[in-house]
């Protein structure tokens, strides 16, 4: 019985850097549905159904599982087999895995129904259980009957000793076609989404890296292997943790550069917080708690005074002849500085006589932004940094002047070159750790819509018995309605999944698309993106290439669509976000977005943000903190984040997680999994609204194509600067998930006849969408961009915009050709 499965959660769960999705994943949908009782029934008898289906979900993922495992001994198999063939792709399966994953035959054209038959028809010839019938075994090339007949005699099922393998071979005997088909096509989409996809990425990634590594050697000769082999050798003898081997394998090491280091100032950037020793932020938050207390104290005065008392005191003169001469009988100023000097001294736990030998505080007065604002002079560098300067300071290793002023060009090479992007790693289904859900499909199910029941046939049931459940009904609004539905039936399979304890249905029915004024499909697009233009450097050839391609199969041709194809630009920023219109290349409109951003909702595009004063939470955060805590805001996500690093403390110090010798404790993966997966679920659903709303407006502006940046190879900053503390770089990043949103947009605009493509991103923002001049002055830029304005700096045009209705702009006039955007600055760029 062929099945038309659609496995969309396959999908959603693959690879996040994979693009390349198959059409057939497009033409459907999901809706999800709670599983409750039917009418009248009791709770325990409906607990007893639910424990058998999750039976059932369990035994599936099993199958499935021990599938995926056998589709990968066949690859091992081919590996091996063609070890020294330097042609053969390291994502290849052999004959009988890669047609049984996507089967094909040359010179055949198959629907998926009759390309599902014959993957059951070959798979039952490889493990005995039916041969193949005379079409089919006509139809298959010589190569891939060699393989099946190799495969049955010594296939992986074959092994006496692989006891799972051959249960589930056993298992699989008595289940009918209908099963097994399930069970198998399951595991191949798996296959094919987490393994072989990510895998094909890989290979063309490693090709270009290699590449871009060549032309960047070949730039620099004097930076030669040589030399590069000497500062590799020091990093690899830098001891970290005296209970592991020695070794820094980070591209991007937390050692200071040497020009830092050779100064021999305590300035080290990577030790305490941001930059930081631990006396800075106990002193600013002496400030803060004094400002608190009395709303008359002048920090600033206080430290004027604190300078002089200090370098009178370091002359020698007494302590009471200072203040005498201080102040001069102003003894209201001179009590003041006193007691706020005794303050200071016991929230900083100093002794008075410690701070006169140094002349001056022994902290910074002000913390920057940035370590790089900072400057900070009272931060000993760390062990690292230290080791790091000994090695390259000692004789023995051979490193004079020439040669260390080479070694920020190899920090350059180490961060980017070093090591090829990662192998994708692969992960079985597992029904509680990887959930692949139980599918129903047709002559499995029954579902009475009216009364919001589903009956589902299990696996030890005869045709004709079901177990019936009540789900909550279809939502009111939601299209396609439930009448649709129920008139077309087309709901295709039944997706049983488990939250915890909690059944959910997942009913899966085909969606007709909408026709699209592109001749050439989205998938034709992510290839050349994924595949074709892999790295972060190729995003203008990508453009290029995707651009053509479009413009070409636009009805009337290119010149058609400079006139009349419809075009959306989405700029998202951090704090604001906006769309461009345009008709062909005329600028239509801008469309402020009401998407939640990092904090807060905005139903319009608002003049300026509002400023924290002082460190004072803004309004949001007031609301918030006053019993508010719903919605998918950065408060909401920081206060679980703030919980999760509480508890974790509180398990690795709990007596029974304590070992026998003393060492670090850290907390297992099912440690507190359920606030984490709430965490994941809320930052899903920021995902989803956000990118509705991107669409809804694509849709009433009657957009044939939506633009975005590509953000590819982007880290955002946090990633290799401190912040005070982890947790804030935490709560910002966790809604920095732009490219996720650009995915899901993917999803709904390819439903709705639109295509989606990305230009290159780099100093987007502070271009000119007028006349297309770099801003030169930043510091004035990032001031205007404060008050989301965007005012150009070139005196023939002194444009006036908002700033992100000129970023989206900018964004469009990329795409046509109009703006080029500087060669990112090799000390900047972050490439994947």
């Amino acid at each position: 019985m062929p099945f038309p499965i659609l496995l969309s959660s396959l999908a959603a769960m693959s690879n996040p850097g994979n693009s390349v999705l198959s059409t057939r994943y497009r033409d459907a949908r999901t809706l999800v549905r709670r599983v409750c009782r039917l009418p009248g029934e009791d709770r325990a008898p409906f607990k007893e159904k639910v424990a058998r289906l999750r039976e059932h979900f369990e035994q599936f993922n099993v199958d499935v599982s021990e599938l995926c495992q056998w589709f990968m001994g066949l690859r091992k198999a081919h590996a091996a087999a063609h070890a020294a063939n330097a042609a053969t792709s390291p994502a290849g399966f052999g004959p009988l895995g890669d047609f049984l994953l996507v089967p094909a035959l040359d010179g055949v054209d198959a629907d998926e129904s009759e390309c599902d038959r014959w993957r059951l028809a070959v798979f039952d010839a490889v493990a005995g259980f039916r041969d193949l019938t005379a079409p089919i075994r006509e139809a298959v090339p010589p190569a891939l009957h060699a393989a099946i007949d190799a495969t049955a005699r010594n296939g992986p099922h074959t092994n006496p000793k692989n006891v799972a393998m051959k249960r589930l071979f056993e298992r699989l005997r008595t289940l009918d076609s209908a099963h097994r088909l399930v069970l198998l096509k399951s595991a191949a989409e798996w296959v094919v989404a987490r393994y072989r996809r990510g895998m094909e990425n890989w290979v063309r990634q490693r090709e270009e890296w290699e590449k871009e590594k060549t032309a960047w050697e070949t730039a620099r000769p004097q930076l030669t292997p040589e030399v590069r082999e000497r500062f590799t050798q020091v990093f690899r003898s830098l001891v970290w943790d005296r209970d592991k081997r020695p070794g820094v394998t980070n591209k991007r090491p937390r050692i200071c550069p040497y020009e830092r280091l050779k100064g021999n100032l305590d300035n080290c950037i990577y030790a305490g917080q941001k930059g930081h020793g631990p006396l800075c932020w106990k002193y600013a938050g002496f400030k803060k708690t004094r400002e608190e207390q009395f709303s008359r104290f002048n920090d600033r005065g206080f430290e004027k005074d604190a300078a002089e008392f200090l370098a009178r005191r370091k002359d020698g003169v007494r302590r009471h002849e200072v203040l005498r001469q201080m102040f001069r009988g102003r003894s209201a100023d001179e009590q003041r500085f006193t007691d706020n000097w005794s303050a200071y001294l016991r929230a900083l736990s100093l002794n008075e006589d410690t701070v006169v030998e140094h002349g001056r505080l022994p902290h910074c007065l002000r913390i920057g932004e940035t370590f790089e604002k900072s400057k900070c002079e009272w931060n000993p560098h760390t062990e690292l940094c230290k080791q790091y300067k000994r090695a390259l300071d000692n004789p023995d290793n051979g490193f004079d002047e020439e040669t260390l002023r080479l070694e920020p060009l190899y920090r350059q090479w180490r961060r980017d070159y070093l090591a090829g992007p990662r192998k994708p790693s692969f992960r079985y289904p597992s029904s509680r750790d990887l959930p692949m859900p139980k599918i129903f499909g047709a002559g499995f199910h029954e579902i009475d819509f009216d009364r919001s029941i589903v009956r589902l046939r299990l696996d030890d049931m005869s045709a004709g018995q079901w177990i019936e459940f009540g789900f909550t009904p279809w939502p009111r609004g939601y299209k396609p309605s439930r009448d649709e539905i129920k008139a077309a039936g087309r709901v295709t399979s039944v997706h049983v999944h488990f939250i915890g304890t909690r059944a959910r249905l997942g009913f899966r029915f085909s969606v007709r698309p909408k026709p699209s004024r592109f001749t050439c499909s989205q998938d034709e697009l992510d290839e050349l993106r994924s595949r074709c233009f892999p790295r972060q450097a190729q995003d203008q050839q990508f453009l290029d290439a995707a651009r053509q391609r479009l413009l070409d199969s636009f009805p009337g041709g290119a010149e058609e669509a400079k006139r009349n194809m419809r075009l959306l630009a989405v700029d998202l920023g951090e704090t604001g976000a906006c769309a461009a219109v345009y008709q062909g290349t005329t600028h239509q409109t801008d469309c402020p977005l009401a998407i939640i951003k990092i904090n807060r909702l905005y139903a319009g595009r608002p003049d300026a943000l509002e400023p924290d004063v002082k460190g004072r939470p803004s309004k949001e955060k007031r609301k918030f903190d006053k019993g508010d805590p719903r919605g998918v805001r950065k408060e909401h996500v920081a206060r679980h984040l703030a919980r999760i690093a509480q508890k974790t403390a509180e398990i690795t110090q709990h007596p029974r997680r304590q070992p026998a010798v003393p060492q670090t404790v850290t907390p297992g993966a099912h440690d507190l999994r359920s606030l984490k997966r709430h965490t994941a679920w809320m930052i899903r659903d920021w995902t989803r609204l956000n990118a509705a709303q991107i669409v809804k407006v694509a849709e009433d502006q009657r957009c044939n194509l939506i633009v975005f940046e590509s953000l590819r190879g982007f880290l955002a900053p946090g990633y290799d600067k401190l912040c005070p503390k982890e947790e804030d770089k935490k709560r910002w990043l966790a809604m920095f998930a732009y490219g996720r949103v650009r995915r899901k947009v993917v999803e709904k605009a390819v439903e709705r006849g639109m295509r989606v493509v990305t230009v290159p991103y780099y100093k987007s923002s502070q271009v000119c969408s007028t006349c297309g001049a770099v801003q030169e002055n930043t510091n004035l830029h990032r001031e205007n961009k404060r008050d989301r304005k965007f005012i150009c700096e070139k005196n023939t045009c002194a444009v006036e915009l908002n700033s992100d209705a000129n970023a989206a702009r900018v964004l469009a006039r990329i795409f046509w050709g109009e703006i080029t955007l500087p060669s990112p600055d090799e000390k900047t760029v972050r490439r994947s």
